[in-house]
Order: C-alpha cells, then structure tokens, then sequence
C-alpha cells in the first residue's frame, strides 16, 4: 500500500472487497449479517466504506464466513486497523462540497487522474491566487465567508501536493474557454499562465487543451475526472467522477467508467500536443 493511502481511500477499497468476497461467496448483505450477528445495514456502510464494525471479532468472523485465508486475513486486518483514522482534509470536511469527502479518498490513493475542465482551470493545476479569487468570485452567490474561502484554498493547495510532490500521474484537458475566462486581475492570469507552463513540464503531468477553432468533441454536461489505480496493490475499481452543481458524484459502475474514458478519449483527439503548449500560453497571455 503506497504511503500516501489516506483513510478514506482504504475505507472504501475494503468496502469494495468485502462487497465482492461476499458476491463470490453467493451471500446476500442480509446473509452476511446474520453470519456474523450484525444488522444488515452495518453490511451496507462497511461496503460503502462509511463506517466499520464495532468489534474487530466481527470483522475477523466475516473473513472466515468468505473462506479468505491467513495471508489475505492478515492483509485486510491491517487495512480494517489503517482505515480508523483520520485524513489531512478532515478538519476541513465542513468546507467540502457534498461528495467531495469521497472523491478525496479516492484521489488520496489513484496512481493516474485524467480530468477534462471546460471553464475554469483545473484545481491540481491552479495558483494560490488563482483559486482565492475564484472562490471570492463566487462569495456572494454561494454565501461564503472569508474563513471558509481561506479554508477551501488551502484544501486545494494541499491536493496539489499529489502532482508537485507525490508524482501522481496527471492527464488534463481543458477546453480553450477554461484558460480565457477572467479570474482576478489581469497579473494573476499571467502568473497562472507561468505555473501552467510549469506544471506542464513535470514528467508525470500533460496539460492539453483544445482550442476555439478546433471544430472538436466537446462535453456540455460538465466536467469530469477518471482515476486508476495500481491494481497489483489494490482491488478497487477504475473511478469516475462529475462534478455538477456544487457537488460530487463517485461512480465505479464500469459501464459508466466505460463511458466516461471514451468521452475522454474523444476529448484528447482534438487537443493542443504537450509541445504546443508553452507558445499557446504565452499567445493567451498577450491577447489576455
């Protein structure tokens, strides 16, 4: 289990195990709880990564009920003991959007995200100042204090510490509208140009975008991340998200994985090359 495996995240890939040593085994969530003196929706929660046992006993008995072996037994324990904790973002989870809690778990412990922003530029990628003006953009409308902005734009700095520090895999596209829109003053559009040009460099990140003039595939119905993961190390499940209205859906249902890697896919055909994009920049920053 890589180091940087958050709480969440091991909550919710022992979820999905259990979900699945349960389905190999032919047993109901009703079914299960009997076995081990429970009620069925502390099933339901354990699979859904939201809670966990009372008893480390039960926990143990429900691993004997699906015949897992001594090696597996000592692997899950170790992830039931890790998964109690708490998250670097816990403190702030009143700042969250809903859903957001989940998708950090997830993002805790991806190798690889691949997200496509249409109209602002994407979180992991943004500067301090950049993300505090966004946030004070919309102060009024959402009704935001000060110290939640202050709060939401350190989340957001934190996260960036997977790409800066951690080498998480980025794969972004924007469209052209995302870099364009104004955010703040003119200077911190410069500088966030200067940052993405940056980032851009790193060996674990592309930035791409697709320009107004590419007569292209574009998404209308939002933004969207796909995350993988290191599936020698883990059983858990390729991960889509969207973003729609403030909130965070976490889907893992692979047809809908499925559809969201194609959009994806289409996306990056008509994108700017990662070598185009320092001279694309620079235009945006003088016509900006």
């Amino acid at each position: 289990m890589a180091a940087n495996t958050g709480a969440t995240f091991l909550r919710l890939t022992l979820g999905a195990e259990l979900a699945r040593l349960r389905e190999k085994k032919g047993l109901s969530g009703d079914e299960a709880a009997r076995e081990t003196g429970c009620a069925p929706s502390t099933i339901s929660k354990i699979e859904q990564g939201t809670t966990g046992f009372r008893l480390i006993s039960q926990f143990i008995k429900l691993l004997d009920v699906y015949d897992v072996d001594d090696d597996g037994q000592e692997l899950l324990v170790d992830w039931y003991k890790n998964a109690k904790g708490n998250d670097w973002w816990t403190p702030n989870s009143s700042v969250l959007p809903s859903g957001m809690p989940a998708y950090l778990g997830f993002e805790s412990g991806a190798t690889k995200v691949s997200p496509w922003c249409p109209s602002v530029i994407y979180g992991l990628l943004q500067t301090e100042a950049y993300a505090e003006a966004l946030m004070e953009s919309a102060k009024a409308a959402d009704e935001t204090t000060t110290d939640f902005i202050e709060s939401s734009v350190q989340v957001r700095m934190n996260r960036k510490k997977r790409i800066t520090e951690e080498g998480l895999e980025l794969d972004c596209i924007m469209d052209e509208a995302a870099l364009r829109n104004m955010v703040g003053a003119r200077e911190i559009m410069h500088r966030q140009y200067e940052e993405l040009a940056m980032l851009s460099q790193l060996p674990n990140v592309s930035v791409r975008i697709i320009p107004w003039s590419a007569r292209a595939y574009r998404v209308t119905a939002g933004s969207f991340t796909v995350m993988d993961f290191d599936r020698t190390q883990l059983p858990g499940p390729v991960v889509s998200t969207s973003t729609v209205s403030h909130t965070v859906q976490v889907v893992s249902k692979l047809k809908v994985v499925k559809r969201f890697a194609r959009r994806f896919d289409f996306l990056s055909r008509s994108a700017v090359p990662d070598h185009e994009i320092p001279q694309f920049l620079e235009r945006l920053a003088r016509e900006v």
